[in-house]
């Protein structure tokens, strides 16, 4: 609501000796998805009711809408308003560099956007095609495009591969004028220039 970029918030934070640097992106995997549920149901046990644990998780919870529904406010911007978009989501695992899918918000972020009528197409350089396939009915680009037009590019999970991206790498998938939307931050050394369209977390 006020226009601040929450790298630059969190780059502030860091300049003291004290910040433990906790970024904000997807939330998912098999611990802090799920295993703060545990301590809530025994907190209500025994009377107390959790707010600050059970407040986290709606925030984390609904991160994945809240990201789509930006997203596809930048396509609005584009050429020819709210019509459907062709975007490509680099990134499924519930983390970067591992292969668990375990309750990847990679995963909502894929269904939330497709619910608002974008044609989504997905890779992943981690992992199992096969396992994509049957845990969340998507079915992951075999290899990365070389050059593309994609109206949006998502940055959803912080391979190394995708974080060694540069500007010709990253535009090279973009239709001129697209919308680069990245999660975690990882492409801010890039500088595509004015006619492309940026959102980060």
């Amino acid at each position: 609501h006020m226009g601040l970029n929450s790298a630059d918030v969190f780059a502030a934070a860091n300049t003291k000796w004290n910040f433990i640097d906790f970024k904000p992106g997807l939330v998912g995997g098999h611990c802090i998805g799920v295993d703060p549920y545990y301590l809530a149901h025994a907190a209500r046990e025994m009377g107390h009711e959790p707010e600050v644990i059970l407040a986290g998780r709606r925030i984390n919870d609904g991160m994945a809408t809240f990201a789509a529904n930006r997203i596809s406010r930048e396509l609005e911007q584009l050429s020819g308003g709210n019509s459907p978009r062709r975007v490509l989501v680099l990134g499924l695992t519930f983390k970067e560099n591992v292969p668990d899918l375990r309750n990847s918000k990679a995963a909502d972020l894929i269904a939330a956007l497709e619910e608002l009528g974008h044609t989504v197409d997905v890779h992943d350089e981690m992992a199992d095609p096969a396992r994509a396939s049957r845990e969340y009915g998507i079915d992951l680009l075999n290899e990365l495009p070389g050059h593309e037009d994609y109206d949006c590019v998502v940055g959803a999970v912080s391979h190394a591969g995708y974080c060694a991206f540069d500007d010709e790498r990253l535009a090279g998938l973009l239709r001129p004028g697209g919308v680069v939307a990245d999660i975690k931050g990882i492409w801010r050394h890039i500088d595509l220039g004015k006619d492309y369209r940026r959102w980060e977390l």
